[in-house]
């Protein structure tokens, strides 16, 4: 299964769990800073969930078998008040064959452990872990096959901005609708392009410092 991308955020968020809706990054009205190469804009359909993501892979094997927690990719609960998490690769393979199984995270400060859980027993049991070895927290898991539309900095050559503008589906460019437009700051230091609106506020051939006005418009 394709995971296209994640949003961490810590507790005590506003955001509305296990609904499906329209994420955009960055928030209106703030400064944010990119280099080139980088998204400066994203709009993307998907929901938030409660993940836990290994900062660092784990593996264990047993019995001809090995259990994995891959670095960086979220583990999610399927609902709210699921009691185990649900990773969105294989996590076991052995013999020639290969599964995905349900995650548990349990234990006490300092000696938390991860475990693949199956017909109620538990197995490849990631131990002595603490807080700092995963990250928990509700995090934005995009829809897949959803589409999604994004502005990337491509750099500057006197006083012409060059930015890419794509859109994606199933995570891939749509190569029809990936092209470069430019921003002649001679005229004005504002960026509008399909719905969305971005004050320049200084760029170097390298790097870019802007503010997003409005974002792309909400018709995915």
């Amino acid at each position: 299964m394709l995971l296209l991308a994640i949003s961490t955020q810590l507790y005590g968020s506003e955001n509305t769990l296990y609904e499906e809706v329209i994420y955009n990054k960055p928030d209106i009205g703030n400064t944010t800073e990119v280099y080139l190469g980088d998204r400066m804009l994203s709009q993307q359909i998907g929901e938030w969930k409660e993940c836990i993501t290994p900062r660092k892979t784990y593996s264990k094997k047993t019995f001809g078998w090995t259990g994995v927690y891959k670095a960086g990719e979220p583990i999610c609960k399927l609902e709210l008040k699921a009691k185990h998490y649900w990773p969105t690769y294989v996590n076991a393979t052995g013999q020639g064959n290969e599964t995905t199984q349900l995650v548990s995270w349990s234990g006490k400060k300092g000696k938390y452990r991860l475990c693949q859980t199956a017909m109620g027993m538990k197995a490849y049991c990631i131990k002595k872990l603490s807080e700092d070895d995963v990250e928990f927290g509700e995090t934005f898991i995009y829809k897949e096959n959803s589409f999604q539309q994004t502005i990337e900095y491509a750099g500057r050559s006197g006083d012409i901005l060059k930015l890419n503008y794509s859109e994606f589906k199933g995570g891939w460019a749509r190569q029809a609708f990936t092209r470069e437009f430019q921003v002649d700051l001679s005229e004005g230091n504002i960026a509008a392009y399909k719905g969305a609106i971005i004050e320049i506020v200084e760029a170097t051939n390298v790097q870019i410092k802007y503010k997003v006005i409005r974002n792309f418009s909400s018709d995915l």
